[in-house]
């Protein structure tokens, strides 16, 4: 498995983050991905972003990683309580080159990072584990990238894990 990640912690400023960490409990979650092609893993999700914190985030791309979205083919605040390990890829050619995901609100203390899986041809084996903190991004390219939320290893069964994905085609900023 060859995997490129990035781990970027205070990805955004403090107010932002505050803002959203406060406010990210009380959104409306929903499960129908019927308008999303090719999701085979469960999460609840409220989306996508509004253009204001869409830009929050462009603009912490772009200063923490000198990346420019060129195209933003799904975008949403989450919430993944997920019990059993779901490796999957998101890739699409065009549309899912490179994934950002952004750890909002969980228990530091639980798994609940994001796991990434080295797949041979009976199963996929756990290779790299990212941990939750608060405010932390991990940008990852999502071809042969297997990967899932880590939540199955919790022994508490309430706590979830509130995030924003994003599945992204980037250019380098040239400087």
């Amino acid at each position: 498995m060859s995997l490129n990640l990035t781990i970027i912690d205070d990805f955004l400023p403090k107010k932002e983050f505050n803002q959203i960490y406060n406010s990210i409990s009380f959104l409306e979650w929903d499960h129908d991905f019927s308008y999303i092609s090719n999701v085979k893993h469960i999460w609840y999700s409220n989306g996508p972003l509004s253009p204001k914190d869409f830009s929050i985030f462009k603009k912490a791309l772009r200063k923490k990683l000198n990346k420019k979205i060129v195209y933003c083919h799904l975008n949403a605040w989450t919430w993944v309580n997920t019990k059993e390990p779901r490796p999957h890829i998101d890739y699409e050619k065009g549309k899912c080159e490179h994934q950002l995901i952004f750890y909002i609100k969980s228990d530091e203390r639980i798994n609940g990072g994001t796991g990434f899986y080295r797949q041979n041809e009976k199963d996929s084996e756990l290779d790299v584990h990212i941990g939750f903190k608060e405010n932390r991004a991990i940008f990852f390219e999502s071809k042969g990238c297997w990967h899932t939320p880590l939540l199955w290893n919790s022994k508490n069964k309430t706590v979830g894990r509130y995030s924003a994905i994003f599945q992204l085609v980037v250019e380098e900023i040239s400087l």
